[in-house]
């Protein structure tokens, strides 16, 4: 589950991987949404199909409709990574893939020490990369997975120990 606020609501949504792109699932709307081209995706909702593009920036995503430009803010909890970040999964000592997707660069080693907001590893899903930093500071105890790996939001790709 991801969460966005858009006009100051909080919207949720979920994502299903499927062979060329995704379903989205935003209230009671499903969406089926294909990769385009870099920032540009195709959308299809009750079978009419659009291009939209997507920049993201900090904690923001602008997203251009047909002309009107859409700014959803992505709320962030103290660690700088999105809230809801790997399904949910947020914990001091463990570091999970916002969505399913693949590991495109670690840029930790097992024993390496990390602070708090430190980049760890570059996710790639849905054509984005997405930057996961460190929930904490600590040590890096045990990395899970290598570059070129799928993962999943429900195993960590990086177990920390966290310093008390």
């Amino acid at each position: 589950m991801n969460e966005f606020i858009y006009r100051d609501e909080l919207i949720e949504t979920s994502a299903e991987p499927k062979n060329d792109g995704v379903n989205v699932s935003i209230n009671a709307n499903r969406y089926s949404i294909i990769p385009a081209g870099t920032g540009r995706y195709s959308v299809e909702l009750n079978g009419i199909r659009k291009t939209i593009c997507c920049v993201i920036k900090d904690n923001k995503s602008y997203v251009d409709i047909d002309g009107v430009l859409v700014e959803l803010t992505i709320p962030s909890d103290d660690s700088g990574n999105a809230a809801g970040a790997g399904g949910g999964n947020v914990e001091k000592d463990k570091v999970y893939a916002p969505m399913p997707g693949k590991v495109v660069k670690l840029l930790v080693n097992e024993g390496d020490e990390v602070t708090k907001k430190q980049p760890l590893v570059i996710v790639e899903a849905m054509k984005m990369e997405n930057q996961v930093n460190s929930p904490s500071d600590g040590k890096v105890k045990k990395i899970n997975f290598a570059d070129g790996d799928q993962v999943d939001t429900d195993t960590p790709i990086i177990e920390l120990e966290i310093e008390e």
